[in-house]
C-alpha cells in the first residue's frame, strides 16, 4: 500500500471514529430518561428532556408533553397546549395521542363540547386497538353521538373492549346484553373482529408518561382515560349546554364512585331523567387522586342550584360547581 493510500486510510479511520465519538444519545434513551424524571415527580426535567426531540416530531415526545399540559405537571395546566402536542402525535400515528384528543373534544375541555371531532380521532385509536377508545366509540353508538345510533356497533366496539379486561367495558356490556336479542348480539360479536385493523400500530408505552386513571391508570383522560360511566343513561336534554354540575360526592377509588352512582339511579329514576351521570377524575397532587360523582349537563346556575334542591329535599346532598 503506497504513503499516499495509507494515509486516505487512516483519515477515513480518523473520520468514522470521530463521527462515533459525536453520535448524540438515541431517541429511545433520551425520551426514556424523561419517562424516567416523571415517574420520580421531576416533572421539569422530563419536560427538558421531551422538547427537544419533540421539536424533530418524536411522536412519543409530543404526547407526553401534551400529558404534563393537560395535567399541569412542570408547567400550567393548558388544554389549548395538550391539545396541540396531542394533535401532532395523532397525526403520525400515536394512539394514546388520538384517544386523549378525543376525550379532550367528547367532554368540552376545549371551549364547547366537539363529539364530531372526538368521534373522529376516537374511532381511529379504537381500530388500532386501543380498549378505552372502544368503549367510547361503542357508546358514541349507542348514544347516537356524532353517529346514527346503531346498538349492534355498540355492542360490537364495547365487545372487543371488555375481552381486553377493561372492567368498566364489562359493565357496560352487562348492560347492553340486558336491552338485545341474542341475534342482535350473534350479530355484533360477528362484527367485531372485522373492526380492527390488521395493521395495527401500538404505541411504544415505555416510553410514554402513564397516565392515572382506573382500570390500568389514567390518561386523562382522560380518559380517564374518561368515557361515560352510564351508557344507558337518558339523554341530555336539548339545548342544554354542560355549563355546571351538581356535585353529589368524592371518592378515592373510581369503582367505589360508580357503585354509589348505580345507587343513585336506582334511588331517584324519575329525578335523574334528563340528566347524565359523570364521574370526573381529578389529581391534587400530594392530596391524592379523587373520582368526583357528578350530574350534568345545567346550561344556568340557577337551574343547577334548583335540582340540588330538589335532592336535598329528599336527603341527598349535593352542591352546585362549574364544568371543569
Amino acid at each position: 500500500m503506497t504513503m499516499p493510500s495509507i494515509k486516505s486510510h487512516l483519515l477515513s479511520i480518523a473520520i468514522i471514529g470521530a463521527g462515533l465519538l459525536f453520535v448524540p444519545q438515541t431517541t429511545y434513551a433520551t425520551v426514556a430518561d424523561g419517562v424516567y424524571a416523571y415517574e420520580k415527580g421531576d416533572y421539569q426535567q422530563a419536560r427538558a428532556e421531551w422538547l427537544p426531540y419533540a421539536a424533530l416530531g418524536n411522536p412519543n415526545a409530543l404526547y407526553n408533553l401534551g400529558q404534563l399540559s393537560r395535567m399541569g405537571r412542570g408547567t400550567e395546566q393548558d388544554f389549548i397546549k395538550a391539545e396541540a402536542y396531542y394533535l401532532r402525535a395523532a397525526e403520525k400515528g400515536h394512539v394514546g395521542a388520538q384517544r386523549n384528543l378525543g376525550t379532550l373534544y367528547y367532554f368540552g375541555r376545549i371551549n364547547a363540547v366537539d363529539h364530531t371531532r372526538a368521534f373522529n380521532w376516537l374511532i381511529k385509536a379504537a381500530t388500532s386497538g386501543d380498549i378505552k377508545s372502544q368503549l367510547m366509540t361503542g357508546t358514541m353508538y349507542f348514544n347516537g353521538e356524532a353517529t346514527q345510533k346503531d346498538n349492534i356497533r355498540a355492542y360490537a366496539w364495547i365487545f372487543l373492549s371488555s375481552r381486553s379486561g377493561l372492567s368498566r367495558a364489562a359493565d357496560a356490556l352487562n348492560k347492553l346484553t340486558k336491552i338485545m336479542t341474542p341475534q342482535e348480539i350473534l350479530q355484533a360479536k360477528n362484527l367485531a373482529p372485522t373492526l380492527i385493523s390488521r395493521q395495527l400500530s401500538p404505541d411504544d408505552v415505555g416510553l410514554m408518561v402513564r397516565q392515572q386513571e382506573s382500570d390500568t391508570s389514567p390518561d386523562l383522560h382522560n380518559i380517564t382515560p374518561e368515557p361515560p360511566t352510564s351508557i344507558v343513561a337518558a339523554p341530555a336534554p336539548k339545548g342544554d349546554a354542560d355549563n355546571y354540575r351538581v356535585q353529589l360526592a368524592s371518592f378515592s377509588a373510581e369503582n367505589t364512585a360508580q357503585k354509589a352512582l348505580k345507587i343513585l339511579q336506582d334511588k331517584f329514576p324519575k329525578l335523574l331523567d334528563g340528566h347524565q351521570g359523570n364521574i370526573e377524575y381529578v389529581d391534587l397532587g400530594k392530596k391524592g387522586v379523587f373520582y368526583r360523582l357528578q350530574l350534568s349537563p345545567f346550561n344556568r346556575k340557577s337551574d343547577a342550584q334548583d335540582y340540588c334542591r330538589k335532592l336535598q329535599q329528599n336527603n341527598q346532598n349535593c352542591y352546585v360547581v362549574k364544568s371543569p
